[in-house]
């Protein structure tokens, strides 16, 4: 019977602090910064690749967190079309 390597799993839990966005070939890398409860002044990077089917994944499990919690996801309107919203409605 061969033997089997169990590795030691590790477990952060804590709070996001921030996060770091890079890209990949066929993806990308995201790093985020965990506070861990009763560290000081610390905090951990835990890195991560992500292709574009989990990054795709990722995101829909976000938007239903967001949306089970209330929060709208519809992003702002750029910039241009608020200036030129705005201009119109003083001319007129």
């Amino acid at each position: 019977m061969a033997e089997r390597d169990f590795r030691r799993q590790e477990y952060i839990s804590g709070a996001l602090i921030d996060w770091e966005r890079r890209g990949a070939d066929h993806g990308v890398i995201l790093t985020l910064h965990i506070a861990e409860s009763g560290m000081r002044g610390g905090h951990h990077r835990v890195s991560t690749a992500l292709n574009d089917r989990q990054l795709r994944a990722l995101t829909r499990d976000l938007m239903r967190a967001a949306r089970a919690r209330g929060l709208s996801i519809e992003s702002r309107t750029p910039l241009r079309t608020r200036i030129w919203r705005r201009l119109k409605s003083i001319v007129n």
